[in-house]
């Protein structure tokens, strides 16, 4: 874009508030992203102008740390890709990375100094026709720090690869950084990078099964989110959208035995699961069970600690579920699917705590729903 900065120090994020962006793709190609601040206490949300942003060509949103984006645009040769801060409106675009392989999960570890961008691929025997192979998996790893690329072959992993040919970043679950680790889902398997200490584990997840397929996949939406200091797992299925708390081994004894969860196989205890008919019960004009509401339009995305609330996707609008007091109330609406655009998504995003504060007093109250804009009533930008 028009200020970008090519020294990678020149990024700086002052973490803060919750909020969410919501991310149009439009049919021509082009891009907008829509902040919204997120009131702690109620759960409503507000516009953040300064912050949104489009963009007249193709932009993809992959992940955020700490107020930081990590987006990735069409090259030549490959993929682009940008860290950008919507703060100071600067952004760095990466060196080309040299890879050859398949590029299949993407991830961004920003700890308030220096920032991280990984690439995790996987070896495709060509000659073969072979896609991916297990346990032959590889990272390519930028730190803002070098200002390079370097490889890292993990060791002793055990993760079966089944990726399609053509991958939709859309239908996977946004990485997420958290306790220094990113995290991904891949193939039924939580895969764990530890930043710090330059190790990968791989986890199973409490909804694997044996012939879990890319295919399968592309039904329920999942998303992994962070609260109290651990990782949480949510994803929606026929019976409701169920929760997992990933357990680390002292915490085990922490939760009452009837938590359902298998210690020795992996480390998860199930919080909590709402039926879908509970929802619906909470106001049958939006979670109507008609042609619109069905298990795989819930995409839960986002969760805010302070509220206790849960963000869920739903056709057309986004509704807040309060886990606590069971309330469940309608956040924003927007156009879905139109003639302008194909594709909205939505992600948790970190706000700066004096950008919260200037925008504290137009945040709204439970029952008031926000219009988002489209493309002409946002600041554009290039990259």
């Amino acid at each position: 874009m028009e200020d970008q900065k090519t020294d990678c120090s020149s990024i700086i994020s002052y973490m803060g508030a919750k909020g969410l962006v919501c991310h149009y793709q439009f049919e021509e190609g082009s891009s907008q992203f829509v902040f919204l601040d997120i009131d702690k206490e109620t759960g409503g949300a507000s516009i953040n102008s300064s912050l949104s942003f489009s963009t007249s060509t193709y932009l993809h949103l992959i992940s955020s740390s700490n107020g930081l984006l990590l987006l990735s645009s069409f090259g030549e040769n490959q993929l682009n890709y940008h860290v950008f801060n919507p703060f100071t409106k600067q952004s760095v675009t990466l060196p080309p990375h040299g890879i050859t392989r398949q590029v299949i999960r993407s991830g961004l570890a920003f700890d308030g100094k220096q920032y991280q961008v990984v690439l995790v691929h996987a070896f495709k025997d060509e000659e073969n026709g072979l896609g991916p192979l297990p346990d032959d998996i590889e990272l390519e790893i930028f730190s803002s720090e070098t200002g390079a690329w370097r490889n890292h072959q993990p060791l002793s992993l055990s993760l079966n690869v089944e990726v399609p040919v053509c991958e939709f970043p859309q239908l996977n679950a946004t990485p997420l950084f958290s306790n220094g680790a990113i995290h991904w889902e891949i193939s039924g398997r939580l895969l764990v990078y530890h930043v710090k200490d330059d190790y990968c584990e791989v986890i199973e997840l409490p909804n694997v099964f044996e012939d879990w397929s890319w295919q399968s996949t592309m039904t329920y939406r999942r998303c992994l989110w962070e609260s109290e200091g651990r990782v949480h797992y949510t994803y929606t299925d026929f019976d409701g959208v169920h929760t997992w708390n990933l357990l680390k081994e002292h915490e085990h004894d922490v939760y009452s035995h009837s938590n359902v969860y298998d210690r020795e196989k992996f480390r998860w205890a199930l919080v909590y699961t709402i039926d879908h008919k509970e929802l619906a019960k909470q106001d049958p004009d939006i979670l109507y069970l008609g042609n619109q509401w069905e298990p795989h339009n819930i995409s839960p995305f986002a969760y805010v600690e302070d509220s206790e609330t849960m963000y869920l996707q739903l056709p057309g609008i986004v509704v807040a579920y309060n886990t606590k007091n069971r309330v469940l109330q309608e956040v924003c609406r927007y156009k879905f699917p139109g003639i302008d655009f194909n594709c909205c998504f939505f992600y948790p995003f970190i706000h700066s705590n004096e950008c919260h504060q200037k925008n504290a007093s137009k945040s709204l109250q439970v029952g008031e729903v926000v219009d988002l804009p489209i493309e002409k009533e946002v600041n554009s930008f290039t990259f």
